[in-house]
């Protein structure tokens, strides 16, 4: 049995747009990276300190669980700004790298001012550390974001 529908209630075919996608979650490569930038920064700590480093300053000695602790606690900052960002930004990833290269920047600030009284080498250590743990998550999270949003341009086939 067909159906006939006069020309008058026939409508022309429409182009629907697609919706556009919710841009991919940072969190599950962050927390990756949260957890290798740890291992990393405790591992140069602890060669630091077997090499000699004094850890000691006016507040007494920096303890080697300090080191995993406060890069997990950063990383995780991280990986709250870049969602944000991933869903906020016309171009999340620039937009996360140049923030957490330049809060990397803002966090060697209390190593270097001689507040703590530091010995010269473990303040060379502490940068180290800073640079080595935004080293590792700042890449792992950026690659996980896209400069396609507000562009027009489709999404990688991967990624549909």
């Amino acid at each position: 049995m067909t159906l006939y529908l006069p020309e008058h209630r026939q409508t022309t075919p429409v182009e629907i747009a697609p919706v556009p996608a919710r841009p991919a979650p940072v969190w599950p490569r962050g927390l990756v990276a949260t957890a290798i930038a740890a291992v990393a920064t405790t591992l140069m700590a602890v060669i630091a300190k077997t090499a000699g480093v004094d850890f000691g300053s006016s507040l007494g000695d920096v303890p080697i669980s300090a080191f995993p602790l406060l890069t997990v606690y950063c990383s995780l900052i991280g990986i709250i700004i870049a969602e944000v960002t991933a869903r906020v930004a016309k171009l999340p990833r620039s937009t996360f790298q140049i923030t957490a290269i330049v809060l990397t920047g803002l966090s060697l600030i209390p190593d270097v001012v001689p507040f703590f009284e530091f010995d010269l080498a473990f303040v060379g250590v502490l940068c180290l550390t800073h640079i080595v743990a935004a080293a590792i998550v700042v890449p792992m999270i950026a690659l996980r974001m896209e400069e396609r949003r507000g562009l027009g341009l489709r999404a990688p086939a991967h990624r549909r």
